[in-house]
């Protein structure tokens, strides 16, 4: 609650007392670790408050091998850091641990589309929309990339 009212400061307080309290608590893990990303407004790769929070979904990652929700975050993350490639990494890890997250699918699309992989972001796309019918709305950018694609074949001929 006191992340979504903005008060990010005293969230990260709070969560680290119940991490230290209870070091296996992956929930309030990944949770300090939005709200350490946060604080650095832009996040930078090299900010101590986005180590902490890449390390944090690491080990809730490790401690709940089932649980996708550390690496989707992670994933999210790094997408905002600008580490492309790592975070369809991660996107992928969360993939593997539960096979219906469309959100994970609809990261994955639109950072092949960054990367200008156009195929594989309609094809991710796709897929996205078969998974949740309401992610339509946010593929506003598939028709250029089904347009680059063709391009891209036509040119390869």
């Amino acid at each position: 609650m006191l992340l979504t009212n903005g008060k990010t400061k005293e969230a990260i307080a709070l969560l680290r007392g119940i991490v230290s309290r209870n070091p296996a608590h992956t929930n309030a893990m990944v949770s300090l670790a939005v709200a350490l990303i946060e604080t650095d407004g832009v996040a930078k790769r090299d900010s101590p408050a986005t180590k902490e929070a890449l390390d944090l979904l690491d080990r809730a990652a490790s401690i709940a091998p089932k649980d996708p929700v550390p690496l989707f975050n992670k994933g999210v993350c790094l997408r905002g850091l600008g580490m492309l490639e790592e975070a369809l990494v991660a996107f992928d890890a969360a993939l593997k641990r539960e096979k219906r997250l469309p959100l994970a699918v609809l990261h994955m699309a639109e950072i092949n589309y960054e990367l200008g992989h156009w195929n594989k972001a309609v094809e991710l796309a796709r897929l996205a929309v078969i998974r949740d019918p309401g992610l339509k709305e946010s593929l506003g950018w598939v028709p250029d990339a089904v347009s680059k694609a063709s391009e891209q074949e036509s040119k390869s001929r």
